[in-house]
């Protein structure tokens, strides 16, 4: 059965958000291509995790629009948006086995996402978590596409994920990367953030300074 989807284009225009200590970002301008790998790059501080979140109707911005799927309200772009993970709150409970932590997300989600799909999303990102398994001892390349399994099984328009390259380098970085990018070949559209750039993704987000490289370009 194919994993294809319809993936939906996300973009920001003169976008900007504040928080206690001042500007997190400002002035960003990027559009996420329909099933294409954008990453949002930067060091810690960079406002990576709160651009991911304003992307997907998650975060409240004081400038700019954020349009989805053609939709500028929030709530649509919640809707059309699955987030994997945004540390450091929101993440996998590490102190539930595999098999709870895809019954609870099952639980809420009425059902959802059903054993098959996530199978299907097992075998696109070439993992397969033992459910007897705490997620605390998943590897960390493990653990993030376990987590990006949970949130794409339902096929949403987009997937987000935060802090890719935290924790994970070399062979594995890699194949976190490869994943991400063989996800969004299915026609999902992917946003990630991580302090560097991978080869092959779509465009790049350089915070701060919001430069945008073409894929292919500057990595």
């Amino acid at each position: 059965m194919s994993t294809a989807t319809s993936g939906v284009e996300i973009s920001a225009v003169g976008l900007a958000a504040e928080g206690p200590d001042g500007v997190i970002f400002r002035d960003v301008r990027v559009t996420a291509p329909a099933a294409g790998l954008t990453v949002l790059v930067g060091p810690a501080g960079a406002g990576r995790t709160s651009l991911l979140l304003a992307l997907g109707g998650r975060f409240r911005t004081v400038a700019g629009t954020v349009t989805v799927a053609g939709s500028g309200r929030a709530a649509d772009a919640r809707a059309h948006t699955a987030l994997a993970r945004a540390r450091p709150g929101l993440d996998l409970e590490p102190h539930l086995f595999v098999t709870e932590t895809v019954a609870e997300r099952q639980a809420v989600g009425g059902g959802r996402p059903s054993g098959t799909a996530l199978a299907r999303m097992y075998d696109l990102l070439r993992i397969d978590p033992p459910g007897h398994v705490l997620v605390e001892h998943l590897s960390a390349v493990e653990h993030l596409l376990f987590a990006v399994a949970l949130a794409a099984a339902d096929r949403p328009g987009a997937v987000l994920v935060d802090d890719v390259d935290s924790g994970i380098a070399g062979a594995d970085l890699s194949r976190a990367w490869q994943a991400l990018r063989d996800l969004a070949d299915t026609g999902t559209t992917v946003v990630a953030t991580a302090t560097a750039a991978p080869r092959g993704a779509d465009v790049v987000v350089d915070l701060p300074g919001h430069h945008l490289y073409p894929r292919g370009g500057t990595a």
